[in-house]
């Protein structure tokens, strides 16, 4: 049995940057879920343009390999933009679910695993045995993600920044499948004005509260 800690949160909440920092200090296998959606999102418009329907998406789910990703392909505008739009498609949902799972199965002999996404802790994870909500207010959010393309030079203004998380957010939390909620028992942090050493620490103190107890269990 491995000890899962599942956390969600949307845009620019921080949950990538706490799920590897948890993940390397605790030796637990890591896995982002979003590669997967941001990876269907660069084939899909690849192949068909940014015109795309919902079968061409549901087509390239079918015949996606994780291993084909390159993350410095997938990390700008373009790709934030149409892999939230992939996300809302119900039946890509339902492919990705299966391949999300696949890594609780592939990690099985691992100690612990750390997944982060917007339904794990709610659709792919519902028993994990810790569960956080990560979020940021709007503004703190589109700080960090404007400071992330400026870095990898990528051109978008900071306006433009604030309405994309603004539609992403309205994608995440009204689509029909999964929409993006906190689990009923999970933690939920707000990281704005809060720099990530502190967040940090304030997660790995719940980790090593439920990992002792799990392993109390055990």
């Amino acid at each position: 049995m491995t000890f899962i800690v599942a956390i969600d949160g949307g845009a620019g909440s921080g949950k990538g940057t706490i799920a590897r920092g948890i993940s390397k200090k605790f030796n637990f296998s890591y896995f982002d879920t979003g590669i997967i959606y941001r990876g269907l999102a660069l084939k899909t418009i690849s192949k068909y343009g940014e015109n795309f329907t919902d079968l061409n998406a549901v087509s390239e789910a079918n015949n996606f390999d994780i291993n084909s990703v390159n993350d410095s392909e997938i990390r700008n505008p373009i790709i934030d933009k149409y892999s939230s739009i992939i996300a809302s498609i119900p039946d890509v949902r339902k492919i990705v679910v299966s391949i999300q799972r696949n890594f609780k199965e592939q990690s099985k002999d691992h100690r612990g695993i750390v997944v982060d996404g917007r339904d794990i802790g709610t659709i792919i994870f519902p028993n994990a045995n810790l569960k956080l909500f990560i979020s940021a207010s709007l503004e703190e959010r589109a700080k960090r993600r404007f400071s992330d393309f400026l870095e990898k030079n990528q051109k978008i203004s900071y306006n433009d920044v604030i309405k994309q998380l603004q539609k992403r957010d309205q994608r995440d939390k009204e689509r029909s499948v999964a929409p993006l909620v906190a689990a009923k028992d999970a933690h939920l942090i707000d990281t704005t004005g809060i720099n990530i050493e502190d967040t940090l620490d304030i997660v790995s103190s719940l980790v090593i509260k439920k990992f002792d107890d799990y392993c109390d269990i055990l």
